[in-house]
This record gives C-alpha cells, sequence and structure tokens, in this order.
C-alpha cells in the first residue's frame, strides 16, 4: 500500500493598525514562511488585519477552520491598543484570565533586568484560558498556543526566537525539496519549457523570477515539490537541457 503524507497548511495573520497605515513596515513574513517551508508546512495565505475585536474575532473564527496553523503576529503588548489576546479569547469562546506560568515568566524577566512588573504589563499575563505558553527569550513576555492558533508578538527578533519555539512545539518532520536555476535567459524565452516541466513531472511547482539590477538581467526559475525530491531533480535536469539547445 502507498501513504501520502499529509501536507499541513498555515496561514499568518498579521495585526496592527501600523502595518496597514504604512509606519511600520511587516518584516515577519519571509521569516515566517522560510521556517514553515523547512517544516514541511505550506503557507497559504497572509493576511493584514487593524487592531479591531470584531475583525479579530472574524478572522480567527474563520481561518482556523480552514487551515492546520493560524499564526497572528502583533498586539500582545502592554498598550490600550494590544486587544489580540482578548479578542482571540472570545473568539474560541474562552475566559480571559491571568496565566500563571505567564505571570511567572514576566516577573522573572523584570526581576532580572531590575524593573517594576506593573499592571500595565501584567497585561501580557492575560489570554484565554488552557492556554499553552510559547515562550519568548528575548523579551520574557509569552506568546501562547490555544486550539491550533499560534500568538505571537510583533517584534521581529521576538517572532523569531517563538518560531523556534513553534518549531519544537508542533513535532512536525515533513519535508519539502527545491532547488534553483539562474538563467540570463528571459522569461518569454523559456516558458514554454517550464511549461512542459510541470506537465511532464508530477507533484512540482515551477515559479519564474525575474532579476533585476538596474536592468533586466535574466530570471531564476525555482523547481520546488512537497512530496517528491526526485521529480524535482528530474525537472531540473529537464529545464537546464533545454535551456542549452537555445543559448
Amino acid at each position: 500500500m502507498v501513504t501520502t503524507k499529509k501536507i499541513y497548511s498555515a496561514c499568518l495573520i498579521i495585526i496592527g493598525n501600523e502595518i496597514l497605515s504604512g509606519r511600520t513596515q511587516d518584516k515577519n513574513i519571509n521569516h515566517v514562511a522560510k521556517e514553515l517551508f523547512i517544516c514541511g508546512i505550506s503557507l497559504k495565505l497572509v493576511v493584514v488585519i487593524p487592531d479591531q475585536k470584531k475583525i479579530i474575532i472574524s478572522q480567527i473564527r474563520k481561518l482556523k477552520n480552514q487551515y492546520d496553523f493560524v499564526i497572528t503576529t502583533g498586539g500582545i503588548g502592554p498598550t490600550h491598543d494590544d486587544i489580540t489576546s482578548e479578542s482571540i479569547s472570545l473568539a474560541v469562546k474562552k475566559k480571559y484570565k491571568l496565566h500563571y506560568g505567564a505571570y511567572r515568566e514576566l516577573k522573572k524577566y523584570y526581576t532580572k533586568i531590575k524593573s517594576e512588573l506593573t499592571d500595565a504589563r501584567m497585561k501580557m499575563a492575560y489570554m484565554p484560558e488552557g492556554s499553552k505558553l510559547i515562550l519568548n527569550k528575548v523579551s520574557g513576555a509569552p506568546g501562547f498556543k490555544i486550539e491550533n492558533i499560534y500568538v505571537f508578538a510583533g517584534i521581529p527578533s521576538i517572532v523569531q526566537a517563538m518560531m523556534k519555539e513553534f518549531k519544537k512545539m508542533i513535532k512536525i518532520k515533513n519535508k519539502f525539496y527545491s532547488t534553483t536555476i539562474i538563467t540570463k535567459l528571459f522569461e518569454s524565452k523559456i516558458a514554454h519549457i517550464l511549461v512542459e516541466a510541470e506537465r511532464k513531472y508530477n507533484n512540482i511547482s515551477i515559479g519564474s523570477y525575474p532579476i533585476f539590477d538596474g536592468k533586466p538581467k535574466g530570471v531564476e526559475v525555482v523547481i520546488s515539490s512537497q512530496v517528491n525530491k526526485l521529480s524535482v531533480s528530474n525537472a531540473k535536469k529537464f529545464i537546464l537541457s533545454e535551456i542549452n539547445k537555445i543559448i
């Protein structure tokens, strides 16, 4: 019997008025996408939404039923507009309450840096009842997991730290396969070759990305598969062989 490994899917919800207004440029999508790819999880959707309870609740309720993993970034700090944790509590119909493990992490961190654990900072220890902590080795304040939702801070260095914890938590050992070809030919010259390669080899996808350095320099071709390493290798050989016929 041939078994097919499950391809896990994910979506990323970026929460923050500052992203939508252009005041802050998101720097997390690329890192999250790369780390998910390494885990063998396919990032299918990225959405950017404001710090508004109704919208957060609506998106969480919809997307948690469509994807294996929902990752959010932003809105779990100590300020008045950090409403992600409370909104997700409402979305999953769990009590929004103090997590004593999160409280201990905050107390330990602020003692270490000789600063006060104020009421505002205590807000970062509140989350949906039953949440599992996602540790934060950068600034102490943890994220959390509830159901299939993983809630991160928005600061890039913290997102990177939390992605490491995420990978430990999920314990998925799928592997995607990918390889790259760089050619000085333009897309219009090789488009028919890429179409033929996708038709000829199963379970692969091919992307072509123009290279610009003030003027066109050629194309980067990326061949990837979620299940078949051999098809990736064979497709690369085929494309290189066909390119060599026209240069």
